[in-house]
This record gives C-alpha cells, structure tokens and sequence, in this order.
C-alpha cells in the first residue's frame, strides 16, 4: 500500500496497538493494524510497509516514518521492530535527529528495547560503535546511565576531558559517575553554586534536576556541597539527609564513615572552629542531640537543662524520658524512680507533648522481631523476660519469651560495646549503674520494660486504656506487673511462693486525674490466654468470673488453665484475621 512521505526524513518511535486478526467481512486473516506515536498519535501501517520478514505483536517497539497513506490517513512507513539487528543504523538516524534538547530516558518504555537493539547489533563493538555513531554524547550517557557498557561508554567519551570539558559538551552532570565527580570537586561545586545563583526559585524540572543530582553523588560530593554553601541546606537535608544524620552519628562512634580525602581537607577552609561546624544549618539538628548524648555519657547534668529549654527536644520523646529518668538514678530508691517517670511519661502523653508511636521511642525501646510477626500491623517494642525452661532430661535451657513466646532476639540486654549515640534505654540504665538484670534473671528493677509493655498497651487498645468516666488516659499499677504463684520446689521439697512475670507485664491500669470519680481504681485489661484467641478481657465489661477467681473470656470461654476453652468454640467463628482486625484497627497507631 503506498503511503506518501510527509517531506521529513525523521524517524520516529512507538508501539504497535494491534496488528492482524481475523476480518469478519472477508473471512482473512488482516494484512495492517495500527501503531502509536511517542506524541500519542494513531498511525495505520501495512504488512507491505514492514521491514523484514517478521511480524509485530501487541505493543511491539518499532521504528518507523511518518506519511500520509489513503484518504489523507496518517499512516507509517519503513516500519523496523525492534528486535532486529537492521533496525541499530536506523536508530543512530532517530537519535541524531535531536540537538541539544533533553530526552528523558527514566522511566522511557523503549529504553531498555533500544539498549538491547545496539547490543545485539554491534556485540563486542557496540561501545566503539556508539561512541563514533554522531549520536550527541550527553543522549548516549543518559541512556546508558547504569546500565551495561555504561562504564566504558563514559572512558571513551570521557577521556581526556575534565569536568567542565563535559558540561561545555552539553552533558548533565546528572550522568557522570560518582568518581568522576570527586576526582573533579572543585569544578563540580563552582559549577552547582554557579547553577543555584542563576536559578533562585527553581522550575519543576530543575528541582528534578537537582534532585536527580543529589541523588546521583557521593555522600563526600554531598558534604563538599554543603561545607561551602553550594546549594541551599533545606534542599540538601530533603534529598540527603538520612544520609547526613548517618555520617554524623557514627562520627561521634568508633565506626566512621569513609569520605574522600578531598572532605579533610575542605574542613579547616570551611569552618573556621568546630563551633562553626557545629552550628551551620545542614549539620546543627544532627549534631545537638549527639552533644546532648556525649554530655549525659559524661555524666554532665547539665543537659536537663538543655533538653528543657527547647521545645523542639522536648517533644522527642527519647530526650524528655532521659532528662526526667537518669538524674534519678542513685538518688533516690526504685520505687521513687518508677513512680515519677510513670508519671512524667504520663502527663506527656495526656498534654500531648509526643504520642507512644513517636520514632524517637524505638530508639529507648527497641523493636522486638518476634512480636512483629504476630502483630504485624502495630509496631511493638521488646518486653522479654529471662525464664528458666526445664527440659526432659532435668536440664533447664535459659530463654527468653516476650508474651510468653519465645523471643529470638531479646533487645533488652544492655550492650555498653556500641556507641553511646545508639544507647538504649537498658544501655543508659547500665551505664548509670542501674541493672535491672541480677545474675541474668529478671528483678524488682526492670521497670524499663514495663514501660515498654506500657507503650505497647497504648497502641495497641489506646481507647481502652482511657477512662470511661473523665475520658483521660489511664496509668498502670505497676504492682501488678508482676504475679507470684506456688510451686513446688525440689530442693526444700515442699510449696513455696515465687515471683514470675506476668505474660503481658501490664495489665491492671488505674485513672490518676485526682477529679474523677474514679481516680486511683485498678481496672483489669488483658488478653485471653485461649489457644488462637486474643479477645480482650475488661473488667470493666465482664463480670463473670471463674472460681479460681479469673475473668471468663464471652469469645472463647477461658479463663484459667483449668477452665480453658469451656465453649469449645474458639473466637465464636470469627477468623484470626477478622478478629485482629476488629480489635486493633481503631487504634491510631494501627498501620493497614
């Protein structure tokens, strides 16, 4: 079928809609179909108007020219697949076609087809190849970004040259390797300060450009850029600031990062005292709470006053608990301690002042694996308590269990090994002299992971751990955190009574607003011990109980582990799923 040329030799990219199928007029098979242009145009094209012998498919890339077929119909001529080798000259004609404007190649549907078309053409010679192919070197390196053959297209592009060689060829420093770069610093960072000055208020496509950018370097080249001011600190901190906050804190820790020599040196030209550095804007939220850190590892009280003179640290929960907890430690006896950061961490919680599912909380009270995988959808941190399990031939093995499961990786051990920047609430406890751990079994003096358990009872139930009367956020009764029970014992070989830790540390809350009415009375809240059940028990809602004294759960029927199960009909038929669903989906700190 003839299709007349438009007058243009320009080749053009795009992607075929359809092609054959049977005609229900004729009864055969179709010799034509349509294609796509780049700029979303309808082409038809002709079984005639292929190059070679091979058929297209739905969404095939093909290369083509644009005409003018029957009736005046925008038809495509010299149609190339992709997949073949004939097409790899004809795409040096399409990208030599474009001058010095941008092609975006990120997220381009035909690059990677394009990459394999000049590789399987040109094989071995394909860097050779391209290099002398006339297509402009600043599209051959943004197609080639990071893919193969992209080291050794860039040496041969590339040699010789410095870095604003590149750029007066039009090539993005966007595309240059990270080596490159940190070997030409000095260049690249007049170059980007020289950019910045002539784009005060950036358009969308030159943030994305510098977004690109940042993301492209080294954190050394990201340092560089910021010790001299290269580029405004608010958009370095957005694009590379988890990276920043990384080097800084393992600065102040014996596993230092690695950077360019090029950084040392820049230092001393940079900041005229370390003051400087420790006050200049990319650095300084960083770099306090590591001083704030490095002061309470000394020992210095004199960060409570820092802590409490900024609003901003204030509001870190991991802050406000360390400046109310550790001036407390050998001051005053456990019981003093307990009472008065339950009640700081309480007021703070009731004014608002942070929330239990702050971040910041993890880093006191680690993230615990094991519970992870049993309530995945709420962050929780470790409780696991030291237990003693008898085995079958009289042994007893030392484990851990968090909600009486065994946890695999306790994270309430104290490790004064590691920088004091990455210090745990159990880490700051030791180092104060505070072990809560005696001889490696539970004590009076581990409150700090009742407090865990605290902050896990808050996300996970936090409407029920607020009192029905005056609304406010009720408080645990510590004393209850932990259960004595009789057992027998081998060696006076009689009954005696032991402490153990109850399976969920926290379960008896109390209303602490001197103005209700029900100020200071213990409320019961807890899960079911039933096999495959976790309703809640309330004592608020329930007020059947067995004769061992326990509360009986209305889902499945326990109670104790004499009465377990009475029902015989675990969740009342509700699955596993819908049942977690309902009982923790209302909490904020619920994540779907």
């Amino acid at each position: 079928m003839a299709v007349n040329s438009t007058g243009s030799d320009r080749w053009y990219l795009g992607s075929v809609l359809w092609y054959g199928g049977l005609n229900n007029k004729t009864g055969k098979e179709n010799q034509f179909g349509f294609l796509q242009s780049e700029s979303g145009a309808e082409l038809f094209f002709h079984k005639s108007d292929l190059v070679g012998s091979q058929l297209p498919e739905e969404n095939s890339p093909v290369l083509f020219r644009e005409g003018v077929g029957k009736h005046a119909k925008p038809s495509a001529y010299k149609v190339h697949l992709l997949e073949t080798a004939e097409t790899a000259d004809r795409l040096v004609d399409y990208f030599s076609a474009f001058g010095p404007e941008k092609i975006y190649f990120d997220g381009w549907a035909q690059r990677e087809k394009v990459i394999t078309c000049f590789t399987r053409a040109w094989g071995k010679n394909v860097v050779s190849r391209l290099a002398s192919s006339g297509i402009a070197p600043y599209h051959l390196l943004a197609l080639f970004q990071q893919r193969q053959h992209s080291a050794e297209l860039f040496e041969a592009i590339a040699a010789d040259k410095d870095f604003n060689d590149l750029i007066a060829l039009q090539i993005s420093p966007t595309v240059l390797p990270r080596a490159f770069i940190d070997a030409h610093i000095d260049q690249f960072a007049a170059w980007v300060k020289k950019w910045t000055e002539d784009h005060p208020t950036p358009s969308v496509v030159q943030a994305a450009l510098i977004r690109k950018l940042l993301g492209n370097i080294s954190l050394s080249a990201t340092l560089y850029l910021a010790f001299f001011n290269c580029l405004p600190g608010k958009t370095i901190l957005e694009h590379r600031g988890s990276d920043i906050e990384e080097f800084i804190l393992r600065s102040f820790g014996q596993n230092k990062m690695a950077v360019e020599q090029y950084v040392r040196e820049a230092y001393p030209r940079a900041f005229a005292s370390k003051a400087d550095y420790y006050r200049h804007p990319v650095f300084r939220d960083f770099i306090t709470p590591c001083l704030l850190k490095q002061k309470m590892f000394r020992k210095d009280f004199s960060f409570v006053s820092d802590i409490e003179a900024s609003p901003t640290l204030s509001a870190i929960p991991e802050f406000f608990i360390l400046a109310k907890l550790l001036p407390l430690i050998g001051r005053n006896d456990d019981t003093v301690i307990q009472s008065v950061i339950l009640h700081e961490i309480w007021q703070a919680l009731l004014s608002g002042q942070f929330t239990a599912g702050h971040p910041a909380i993890f880093r006191l009270f680690p993230q615990c694996a094991s519970l992870q995988k049993r309530f995945r959808h709420i962050r929780l941190s470790c409780e696991a308590f030291h237990w003693r399990a008898k085995q079958a031939d009289g042994s007893t093995e030392n484990r851990f269990l968090c909600r009486s499961k065994v946890c695999d990786e306790p994270r309430v051990l104290p490790d004064l090994s590691k920088a004091f920047v990455d210090f745990s609430i159990y880490d700051w406890l030791a180092h104060y002299g505070m072990q809560y751990l005696v001889a490696g079994e539970p004590s009076k003096r581990d409150f700090p992971i009742r407090l865990a358990g605290y902050f896990n009872r808050i996300r996970e139930l936090f409407a029920r751990l607020c009192c029905r009367s005056c609304g406010l956020l009720m408080v645990p009764n510590m004393k209850y955190s932990r259960v004595e029970a009789t057992v027998w014992d081998p060696e006076s070989k009689g009954f005696v009574r032991r402490p153990f830790q109850a399976a969920y540390r926290l379960t008896v809350f109390k209303c602490a607003s001197h103005g209700c009415e029900q100020f200071n009375i213990s409320h019961y809240i807890n899960h079911c011990i039933g096999y495959k059940c976790s309703e809640i028990i309330d004592a608020r809602d329930l007020t059947e109980k067995c004769d061992e004294g326990r509360y009986i759960c209305t889902s499945c029927g326990s109670c104790c582990t004499h009465h377990q199960e009475k029902y015989g009909n675990v969740n009342n038929g509700e699955s596993e799923e819908v049942k977690y669903e309902r009982i923790y989906s209302g909490s904020p700190y619920y994540i779907p």
